[in-house]
């Protein structure tokens, strides 16, 4: 079911991270009013008849919950709205929240975990432990929602151990769904300011990619969906990004490099995979070696199964080290 994303930024945010922007990243300069949701979800219903809500920025769940019910019925009132999502962070959860949550019929979670090592969490000042976010991701599966957890890399004090720590948290943590961001430095935070004193050095390009598929393999190797890799940014905000992993493709370099990593550890003699997937493969490969078929197969492996298997070795490396 397509979404229909309605921004509140800084909306329930009581503190701000040291790479939060959330107005250069969206360039929305204000929480939209009742009238201004109507005519979105009126634009969005000329071309479709179902669709999901999506509250996104800000911090929905430290809003009043007079608030978070106020926004919950209205869109409520809408024929095109079958669902609802929304965004928040582990400090904001707490039984009585799910439960409003729960009578409005919300039905995905995403929660801004980031980072399950307290150390990162700290230099990040998000206010809140590893432990905490952990039993709230456990409390929202509890009361019977799709957990969506994002995670950060390239956060400060981060090490790539880390980010596959928090991957195997994510899995622990019962988690369905996931978004994977590198960390991007936006003119003006306090990232910024850290990286100009030296304090900070940002991932490259190449550094991301990896990083980025060895989570992927872990994650969607353990039956977790990655629904997303990279910040969407405008192009016209893109001058405020001044450091960090960038790329407008980046999801689909991370998922070529999923599949190069295969490739080359498992040598396949037989590759079947969708035409629409082509595009993942080497040039080299797709020329030579692969077949139109349903789904990806590596030999008589599925795609599933070869990430378990790349994923596990990943863990064990990182765990030997």
């Amino acid at each position: 079911m397509k979404i229909i994303p309605i921004f509140l930024p800084y909306a329930g945010c009581k503190r701000k991270c040291v790479f939060c922007d959330q107005i250069k990243a969206t360039g929305q300069k204000k929480v939209p009013s009742f009238s201004d949701i109507a005519q979105t979800i009126a634009e969005y219903s000329k071309t479709s008849q179902e669709y999901e809500i999506g509250f996104y920025g800000g911090t929905f769940t430290g809003l009043s919950e007079e608030m978070m019910e106020k926004y919950l019925r209205f869109v409520r009132k809408f024929p095109v709205v079958k669902s609802i999502r929304v965004s928040t962070r582990p400090d904001e959860v707490n039984e009585q929240k799910l439960m409003i949550l729960k009578r409005y019929g919300v039905e995905t979670i995403e929660i801004g975990v980031q980072s399950f090592v307290d150390e990162i969490l700290d230099a990040s000042k998000r206010g809140y432990t590893a432990k905490e976010a952990e039993k709230t991701c456990k409390l929202i599966k509890k009361y019977g929602f799709t957990l969506s957890v994002h995670l950060m890399v390239g956060l400060p004090r981060s090490k790539k151990e880390h980010e596959i720590l928090s991957a195997l948290r994510t899995v622990e943590c019962g988690a369905d769904l996931v978004r994977i961001h590198p960390t991007l430095v936006f003119e003006g935070t306090e990232l910024h300011e850290m990286m100009d004193r030296g304090e900070y050095s940002p991932l490259d390009l190449r550094e991301a990619v990896d990083v980025c598929s060895d989570l992927v393999s872990i994650l969607e190797g353990w039956g977790i969906k990655v629904i997303r890799v990279g910040y969407y940014v405008p192009v016209e905000l893109r001058k405020h990004v001044i450091g960090g992993p960038f790329d407008p493709s980046l999801g689909d370099k991370v998922r070529k490099a999923v599949i190069t990593k295969i490739v080359e550890r498992m040598k396949p003699r037989r590759i079947v995979a969708p035409k629409r997937y082509f595009s993942w493969f080497d040039k080299e490969i797709a020329r030579t070696r692969i077949e139109t078929g349903e789904t990806i197969y590596f030999d008589d492996l599925s795609y599933t199964d070869a990430l378990f298997h790349i994923g596990k070795e990943v863990v064990e490396k990182c765990l030997n080290n």
